[in-house]
């Protein structure tokens, strides 16, 4: 319902409107590491240097599962890069948000005649709603990203934020000739894996 004012038109639309981004949207997505996102996210980040969970566990599991995730949590280079990644996320957030209330939306216009100003709505201009794309990668997108965007998502953001999480690659079969490409490139790793540590006996 429209209302009217008698102000100045110039004045009451600097002092009566009150510009404000609607409710942030963020959108956290797992991935293997090719192909890359498209398009592109906001934030990336390369969750590779998080050691692998033990390769009976990974054959059983994927990072959906809260035997994984648990596994995961245990490790504390696991539990601060989550903390260091949602810093990263509400200061980005904070800078989308601020640019949007800087500038309205399109379309929003106050129509005067005589002096007289008509405002459509209320005194508060709906802007559009900032979004923030997250893309969270490991070697094939099936345990450690899984495992850290579940975990993300789960953590404590502000009341008025929508957090949604996108799996991309999680259902995707493996397929042998990528296999035998990336065999040569994991053995280091596999082998700096077992100098680190043993088999876990928990799985």
């Amino acid at each position: 319902m429209a209302t009217t004012s008698t102000l100045p038109p110039n004045s009451a639309l600097a002092s009566n409107i009150k510009r404000t981004a609607g409710p942030p949207l963020l959108i956290i997505y797992s991935h293997g590491r090719t192909p890359p996102l498209n398009p592109p996210p906001d934030l990336k980040f390369d969750l590779r240097t998080i050691p692998n969970p033990p390769k009976s566990a990974r054959d059983t599991h994927d990072g959906r599962s809260k035997r994984m995730r648990a596994h995961l949590l245990a490790d504390a280079r696991f539990t601060r890069k989550l903390e260091e990644v949602k810093g990263e996320i509400e200061v980005a957030m904070q800078g989308k948000s601020e640019a949007i209330s800087g500038e309205p939306r399109a379309g929003h216009e106050a129509n005067g005649h005589d002096g007289d100003l008509t405002i459509a709505g209320s005194s508060d201009e709906e802007l559009e709603s900032p979004v923030l794309r997250v893309g969270c990668n490991c070697a094939l997108g099936h345990h450690r990203s899984v495992a850290f965007v579940e975990e993300l998502a789960r953590l404590e953001w502000p009341g008025d934020w929508r957090v949604q999480i996108v799996h991309r690659d999680v259902d995707k079969k493996r397929a042998s000739g990528a296999r035998a490409q990336q065999k040569g490139q994991w053995r280091v790793a596999k082998q700096e894996s077992r100098l680190g540590g043993g088999h876990d006996e928990g799985w």
